[in-house]
Parts: C-alpha cells; structure tokens; sequence
C-alpha cells in the first residue's frame, strides 16, 4: 500500500510535526505508513504542485495561505482539509465540498481562552488600567485623578453578547460570578432550558446594544456578519460602555468605532482582530484612548495549543484510518476507498 501523503501548510518545523505524528501513530493498532511534507514553497506554483496528490492538508493558521477554488481544484480527491484553528476563512468552502473534500476545523479548541480574553479584556477597560499604568511608569501619582476619568466595578454590569456559540457560552459562563446581568443576541437562539442554565436572556441586536455595558463580539465573519457594528450600530450603543472584539476584524467599522472613542461616546474598546492582519501603521484604532490591542492571541494560550493540536491530530489519523472527522465546516464527509 502506497504512502499516505500529508501535507502541512502551517508555518511550523519539519521535526515537530513528525514527533507530532510519530506520537500520535504510535496509539494506532494499525497505522498507516504516512509521508509528511512541511510546505516550504513561495508561489502559486509550488502551492498547486504541493498540494496535489495529498491525502490530507492541514491549513495555514496564520490564513497567508489561502486554498481557493483553483487550489481546491488542484487538491483533489484529498481526504480531508484539517484547519488547525477555528477561522477559515481563507479556504474555499463551497469549492471544497463540490470537489467532494472535507473540511474541518478544532470547534472550541480555544473557547476557554478567548472567553478568559474577554473578561480580562472588559476588566481593563472599565478599570481604566492601560491609563494606570501609563501614568505610572511616568513617576505620576494619579491616584486622584482616576476618580475624574471613571474607574468601574463589571459587577452590576450588562454584558451583551454577540454570537452564542462555544465561546458566547463560555463568557456567559465567567460572566455571571462577576454578578453580570448578561443579554445575548444570536440568530438561532437558545432554547428556553439553555438559557436558563446559563442564566441568559435573548435580546435583538439593536436592544442589546442599547441596553449592555459591555459589548462583547463572537461571531464568525460572514456577508450577513460583514461590518455588523457599523457607524449607525456604534452609536446606538449605551454611552460610556466599552467593547471587546475577540472574533473578527471584519465585524466592525474600525473608523467609525474609532470616532466614538475619540469623542467619548464609547469609553473603551479591545480587538484582538483586525479588517487587515498584521496591523497596519494607518489602522483607525491606532492611538484612541483606553484600547487594549493584542495580536490575534486571545485563544493562543499554551493549554489551548496543545488542545488544538490534540483535535488535529486525532482528525488526521482518524481518517487516515477511515474515521469521520469531528466538526467538519462543509456538510461533506470523507470518501474511503
């Protein structure tokens, strides 16, 4: 029997993912012989070559990589592309299930970590410490002069959250021992035990922005999602309420949200995500006042990693063995021999 062929676009060393898959054979009774290929080239090109003949193609993290129709078209019949991440953007998912190939990403592999973000993350901002700090380092003795900018307590705060998935849940989850009244907007949702467990009510989009202290943002980039908090939308909300986007740059109008924190409408804002990523030197959020920005870590902790790794990885030996993939994207499962 021919060797299986793995081809790995993420951005990582040939050693690590072959003690990766060495580890992970190693459980099987049976394991197929397998050759991996840490993709190391630079063009279009190389990309098609690479790609074709495959059995499996984990995706570029980092979304540089981009597997469009004519990428996907190159690929097949791959067995399955494994997204070792919860964006996929990047990957053609409509040309991939019309050439019959799976996708799956690691739904929830980072959920706890994000949901920790997003606390953190409205901490800081009501508590005004980027300001603290600021003024520290300076040998500036601000003690005082908080009191006139606001600093805040999340208890007794509104959370609204936007997007009630694994990561919603999780926020809603951390955010009632806070003392949190949270509201959520979702467009399936829950039913009525669920959000009674979580202790959750549904709001419409426009309610809850109205209604929340803190706006947090977990939904996944969409056309229907595109630019959601546009300037209309920004300014529906509470004043004074502060926003947490840990999900998608595209969600927001960057300077439209910018404007509302120049002014003081808003008195916070943190993205963890960008319309452009890296971020660019002209981004509109460069500079406004109390905003945390992060590089797109909030679901990469350590435990998270190794919780992703650990999904991929038992996707990609599974169906080397002729197992249905978990969380699969495109509605499509694997075709065995």
């Amino acid at each position: 029997m021919p060797k299986k062929k793995i081809l790995v676009l993420s951005p990582l060393p040939q050693a690590l993912i072959e003690a990766l898959f060495d580890a992970k054979m190693a459980e099987s009774a049976s394991p197929p012989e397998i050759e991996i290929e840490a993709y190391a080239g630079t063009g279009r090109e190389d990309l098609l070559r690479s790609v074709s003949g495959a059995d499996v193609i984990i995706g570029d993290y980092t979304f540089t990589i981009e597997m469009d129709a004519e990428v996907i078209k190159a690929a097949a019949p791959c067995l399955l592309i494994q997204q070792p991440s919860v964006g996929y953007q990047h990957i053609d998912v409509d040309a991939a299930a019309a050439a019959g190939i799976p996708v799956a990403n690691v739904a929830g592999a980072n959920a706890i970590a994000v949901a920790e973000h997003t606390i953190m993350a409205a901490l800081v901002l009501l508590k005004k410490l980027l300001m603290q700090q600021e003024k520290t380092r300076a040998a500036q003795w601000a003690q005082d002069e908080m009191a006139t900018h606001g600093v805040f307590e999340l208890y007794g705060k509104t959370m609204g959250i936007i997007g009630m998935g694994r990561i919603g849940r999780e926020v809603a989850l951390r955010a009632r021992p806070f003392g949190c009244a949270v509201v959520y907007y979702d467009v399936k949702p829950l039913e009525a035990e669920e959000e009674a467990a979580l202790g959750v009510a549904s709001r419409t989009l426009d309610a809850l922005l109205a209604e929340s202290d803190v706006v947090s943002l977990h939904a996944p980039l969409t056309p229907e999602t595109a630019n959601m908090l546009d300037a209309e939308r920004i300014a529906m909300m509470k004043p004074g309420a502060v926003l947490v986007n840990v999900a998608r740059g595209g969600l927001v109008d960057e300077q439209a949200l910018a404007d509302a924190l120049k002014e003081g409408r808003l008195a916070g804002a943190a993205a963890d995500v960008f319309s452009e990523e890296p971020i660019t030197t002209d981004n509109p959020l460069l500079g406004t006042p109390n905003t945390l920005l992060t590089p797109h870590t909030a679901g990469a902790t350590n435990e998270s990693r190794f919780r992703i790794i650990g999904v991929a990885m038992d996707n990609v030996a599974g169906v080397l063995e002729g197992k249905v993939p978990q969380f699969i994207v495109n509605g499509v499962e694997p075709k065995f021999d």
